[in-house]
């Protein structure tokens, strides 16, 4: 059973105490999903926010093209179309379950009356999308200032994953295909191959377990 423990491990609520996160508790709907399986589309009007448990979902856009690009992926732990979360509107992207997945989704209905009553989780809930606000500004900045390499090194301390265990390196999922990565940043998939086999040569990252582990974080912040 869903309880205020598992929510505080979602950033949006990992500032807020049990008693500040239980009034959310009732209106969290748990759904299972399997892979393949389409939450929403691009420009659909929506009301909810969705938090993955388990599992893995891929958010993509349409390029003037007609092409997919991703952009971004969420995995336990993360939650995404939060643009919602006060006012309904149409989602960014389109929403593809990769991995069997169990989801919570909070229709934001009820979040008017909720943060009315809890101050707290007003201002964790401000906090945390004036934080994802500044990441996506530095992105941006990094997108204009560094070379492709550059860009694809971010993109990989942006993906990664913290470690399971004290000690243990940060990790990208390595479900997360050489393509898919080149598909984020617009590049080829000739282009990110080189990249990480000369990362992996060089020490920086090390493929183990099904997971791409980064054992030098601070050389690819660094990387121009």
């Amino acid at each position: 059973m869903l309880n205020s423990e598992d929510l505080s491990r979602f950033s949006l609520f990992s500032s807020l105490s049990s008693q500040d996160i239980a009034p959310l508790l009732p209106y969290l709907i748990e759904r299972r999903y399997r892979r393949g399986q389409i939450l929403f589309v691009e420009g659909e009007i929506g009301s909810s926010v969705y938090f993955v448990l388990t599992g893995q979902v891929k958010l993509s856009r349409s390029t003037q093209t007609g092409e997919k690009q991703i952009i971004d992926w969420c995995g336990p732990y993360e939650c995404f179309a939060e643009v919602l979360l006060l006012e309904s509107g149409s989602y960014a992207a389109t929403a593809e379950v990769i991995k069997d997945s169990t989801l919570l989704i909070l229709n934001n209905e009820i979040m008017p009356r909720l943060l009315e009553a809890n101050p707290a989780l007003s201002v964790a809930l401000i906090r945390t999308l004036s934080r994802r606000l500044r990441l996506a500004q530095e992105f941006i900045r990094i997108l204009t200032n560094r070379s492709t390499t550059g860009i694809l090194a971010a993109l990989l301390l942006r993906l990664a994953r913290p470690a399971a265990t004290a000690g243990k390196p940060i990790f990208v999922d390595a479900s997360m295909t050489h393509k898919d990565l080149a598909s984020m940043i617009g590049t080829s998939r000739e282009c990110v191959n080189r990249a990480i086999n000369g990362w992996k040569r060089s020490g920086i990252l090390k493929l183990v377990d099904g997971r791409l582990e980064i054992l030098k974080p601070h050389e690819l912040a660094d990387w121009p």
